[in-house]
């Protein structure tokens, strides 16, 4: 993605739907030191930003004339209208080890979804890791070409991740990322033509039970 231009928020406050409508998407730049700059986008680069850039990205950005690196942190959506009105970034410190959520992309093919002995599940999508950008991952392979039958899972502790790249929360080392879980059967009842000649006859016979006996309370009253 080419370099994006942080442009200077107005001075004097303008509001977000302003400053939308003349073409600019209101955001903020944060760093690790707790500093934060309220800056503005050119709608079309946000907009691009919004479909492309997930949360391993890295864009290179340039505001008041220094470069810097940054990782999209928040999107915030209209909830109504589904447009784009803010975007926060967080500001690279490239010598120190950082905060990512690196997600998980499945390859292969499982012989047991190709089979239909199963379905696959993705349990986890993404894990919250530390390290230097240098070494962050776009993504972590999981491989489902070994899942042969209902039951078998993949665990994070199964995967190559490297040394570099450590996990957030230790506990989390052998949590399930994907699982094959078995097909539901689904039970179809199907009505007999004996079952349904009872069914007449049944009916037939309390239909003729009732006939009897109005015609008996009819004889009583006579």
């Amino acid at each position: 993605m080419e370099k994006i231009k942080f442009l200077e928020r107005d001075k004097n406050g303008k509001k977000n739907k302003v400053l939308i409508s003349e073409g600019f998407i209101p955001a903020v730049v944060y760093n690790s030191k707790g500093e934060s700059t309220n800056i503005m986008v050119e709608a079309s680069s946000a907009k691009k930003i919004s479909r492309e850039a997930t949360s391993t990205t890295i864009l290179n950005a340039e505001f008041d004339g220094k470069e810097m690196k940054t990782i999209v942190k928040e999107i915030d959506f209209n909830p109504v209208t589904d447009s784009l009105r803010h975007i926060a970034f967080f500001e690279i410190d490239e010598t120190a080890d950082m905060l990512f959520s690196i997600p998980f992309k499945t390859v292969g093919v499982s012989p047991a979804v190709k089979n239909n002995l199963g379905v696959l599940v993705e349990v986890l999508q993404d894990i919250e890791v530390r390290c230097k950008v240098k070494d962050l991952l776009p993504f972590i392979e999981v491989n489902i070409s070994k899942l042969e039958h209902p039951g078998q899972t993949i665990s994070i502790d199964e995967l190559n991740i490297p040394e570099s790249i450590t996990l957030v929360n230790e506990d989390l080392k052998h949590a399930t990322v994907v699982t094959i879980t078995e097909l539901q059967k689904e039970t179809i009842v199907e009505e007999t033509a004996e079952e349904g000649e009872e069914a007449e006859e049944g009916a037939e016979g309390e239909k003729g039970e009732g006939e009897d006996t109005a015609k008996g309370e009819d004889e009583a009253s006579e």
